[in-house]
C-alpha cells in the first residue's frame, strides 16, 4: 500500500497526459507566434515571448517549462519554428541563448504566479502578473545577453565588450518587452478570470 502511495505522488509530481499535451500545444504555438511579425519603428515584435510568458501564467512553472523545453527541441530537430527557421545550426546563432533562456523565463513567471496563488482578475493579481512576467523577461534577457557575449567573442571573434552586447541584445527591445509585458498581464487576467467563474481548471494541480 505504501509502495502504491508512493508511486502515486511521484505522478502527480510529474505530468499527467492531459498535462503534455497543454505543454505540445503551448510549444506549437511559440512556434506560430515567431513567425507573426508585427512591423514597428527600428525593431520589428514577434508575438513568440508573449507565448513564453502566457504559458507561465497559464500552465504553471513545471509545465510551462516543459513546454518551452519541447518547444526548442522542435526548432533543433528542424521544425521552422524559431525566427529564422530552425536546425542544430540554431546552436552557433548569436540569439539561440534568448530560446535556451525561454526555459527558465517560463518557469520564474510561472512559479511567481503559484506562490501568489493568482487565479483572478484583481488588481492584486495583475501585479503579481506583471511582476511575473518581469521576471521572466529578466530571466530570457540574461540568459540571452550571456550567450550572446560568448557567442560574439568566442564563436564570431569580434571581440564585444559586455556594454556592446547589451547595446546590441537588449536595448533595442526594451520597448517591445514592455508591451508584451502589458499585453500578457491584461490577456491572461481575462483568460484567468474567465476560467475561475467557469469552474474550469484545466491547469490546476
Amino acid at each position: 500500500m505504501r509502495g502504491t502511495d508512493k508511486n502515486a505522488v511521484a505522478a502527480r509530481h510529474w505530468l499527467s497526459t492531459k498535462e503534455m499535451a497543454y505543454c505540445a500545444l503551448f510549444a506549437v504555438l511559440t512556434g506560430v507566434g515567431a513567425n507573426i511579425r508585427i512591423p514597428l519603428p527600428y525593431v520589428p515584435m514577434t508575438l513568440q515571448t508573449v507565448l513564453v510568458l502566457m504559458s507561465g501564467v497559464l500552465l504553471g512553472g513545471r509545465r510551462a517549462a516543459v513546454a518551452m523545453a519541447m518547444y526548442m527541441l522542435m526548432g533543433l530537430l528542424g521544425l521552422p519554428v524559431f525566427a529564422g527557421g530552425g536546425g542544430f545550426h540554431s546552436l552557433i546563432s548569436p540569439s539561440f541563448g534568448f530560446i535556451v533562456g525561454f526555459i527558465p523565463a517560463a518557469w520564474i513567471t510561472g512559479h511567481v504566479c503559484e506562490i501568489f496563488k493568482v487565479s483572478g482578475n484583481s488588481l492584486h493579481d495583475a501585479a503579481v502578473r506583471s511582476l511575473a512576467c518581469l521576471s521572466g523577461v529578466f530571466a530570457y534577457d540574461l540568459v540571452g545577453c550571456l550567450w550572446l557575449y560568448f557567442n560574439l567573442n568566442f564563436i564570431v571573434g569580434k571581440g564585444f565588450t559586455v556594454s556592446q552586447t547589451i547595446a546590441a541584445g537588449l536595448t533595442p527591445f526594451l520597448l517591445t518587452d514592455a508591451i508584451k509585458l502589458a499585453v500578457v498581464t491584461i490577456i491572461s487576467g481575462v483568460i484567468s478570470n474567465r476560467l475561475e467563474k467557469s469552474a474550469w481548471r484545466p491547469f490546476a494541480d
